[in-house]
C-alpha cells in the first residue's frame, strides 16, 4: 500500500515527548506502523502466547469475571466517540484494518477459536484508534502491556 505526503508523515510520526527518550518497555507503540511492525516481528501474538492457553476459560473470564468487560465497553465507546470526530483518511483506515485482519488470522490459525480470536482482532483495532487519536488510556495501555508480556489480557493478567 503506498502512503503519500502527510498521511505518511501523521501514520508514522512518533510522539516527540515519549519517543524522544528511547522506547520503554510496555510502553503501547506510537504509530499504526509500529503496530503493525509489533506484529509482523513477532513482539506480540507470538505462538508461545497460545501455546498453552485455555481459550474458553479465557473467554469466560473476559466476559464475566470482574469489570473488565466494563471496562473494555468504555474505554471503546470513549474512542469511538473521538473516532466519529476525527475523519481518518482512507490509509488510515486500510491500515487499521489490515492490523485487525492480521491478528485475527493469527489468532484464528493458533486458537481455531474464532470468539477468541475475534476479541484479540477487537484489542488491536482498539490500539489503533488510540494511537490514531495520539489519546492515552490507562485500560488500553494495560491490555497492550499484557500483550507485550506475552499475555491474551484478562481479569487475571490484569490482576483485577
Amino acid at each position: 500500500m503506498r502512503i503519500a505526503g502527510w498521511d505518511f508523515f501523521l501514520l508514522t510520526a512518533p510522539v516527540f515527548a515519549i519517543r524522544q527518550y528511547g522506547n520503554f518497555p510496555n510502553q503501547m507503540e506510537t504509530s499504526l506502523q509500529d503496530l503493525l511492525g509489533a506484529i509482523n516481528d513477532g513482539r506480540v501474538l507470538t505462538p508461545d502466547v497460545f501455546g498453552a492457553l485455555d481459550c474458553d476459560e479465557i473467554l469466560e473470564s473476559r466476559e464475566n469475571e470482574g469489570d473488565f468487560d466494563e471496562r473494555w465497553n468504555k474505554c471503546m465507546t470513549s474512542v469511538e466517540k473521538g473516532w466519529a470526530e476525527e475523519e481518518p483518511t482512507q490509509d488510515v483506515e486500510l491500515l487499521i484494518d489490515e492490523i485487525r485482519e492480521i491478528s485475527f488470522e493469527i489468532a484464528n490459525h493458533a486458537t481455531e477459536q474464532h470468539d477468541l480470536a475475534s476479541h484479540i482482532s477487537d484489542d488491536f483495532d482498539l490500539f489503533a484508534r488510540v494511537i490514531v487519536l495520539e489519546r492515552h488510556d490507562a485500560f488500553a495501555e494495560a491490555l497492550w502491556e499484557a500483550y507485550e508480556n506475552g499475555e491474551i489480557p484478562s481479569p487475571a493478567t490484569l490482576n483485577e
